[in-house]
């Protein structure tokens, strides 16, 4: 007969199913948060990849800004996927230098954030320069 009775408990005794209401949604949102920051990360790194691709392109012998930026764009379609949004890809191109810079939004997982990602390549131009001096 004494197991139809309900079974009281300590109220002192019980805490345990109160620290996990609090305790399962702080670790789930911290699991979300460490995903983000990882997807964030390696966006990073296809932005810097792209601009590197177009970096180098721009600031060969004789190439164009048009040049970079036809190769940024060929890297970035093979390698973004869904990962990046917004992208946008600026090439400039002095005589001297190559500023490659992309910038893009990063899928959220967390409602009401926004992470972006940003990056900027420079490098020098490439020059021919005839040989000085008297040769053999």
């Amino acid at each position: 007969m004494r197991g139809l009775l309900p079974h009281h408990t300590d109220p002192d005794q019980d805490r345990g199913s109160a620290e996990l209401v609090v305790a399962t949604p702080l670790m789930l949102l911290l699991l979300v948060l460490v995903v983000q920051v990882a997807l964030w990360a390696h966006a990073s790194q296809v932005t810097q990849t792209i601009a590197q691709h177009g970096q180098a392109a721009a600031r060969t012998l004789g190439a164009t800004e048009a040049d970079g930026h036809a190769r940024a764009d060929e890297v970035a379609d093979q390698l973004r996927g869904d990962l990046l949004h917004d992208m946008a890809i600026t090439v400039q191109r002095t005589d001297t230098t190559v500023t490659v810079q992309v910038s893009a939004q990063v899928p959220t997982m967390i409602p009401g954030l926004d992470w972006p990602v940003r990056t900027a390549v420079s490098g020098p131009v490439e020059h021919h320069t005839p040989p000085s001096g008297g040769g053999p």
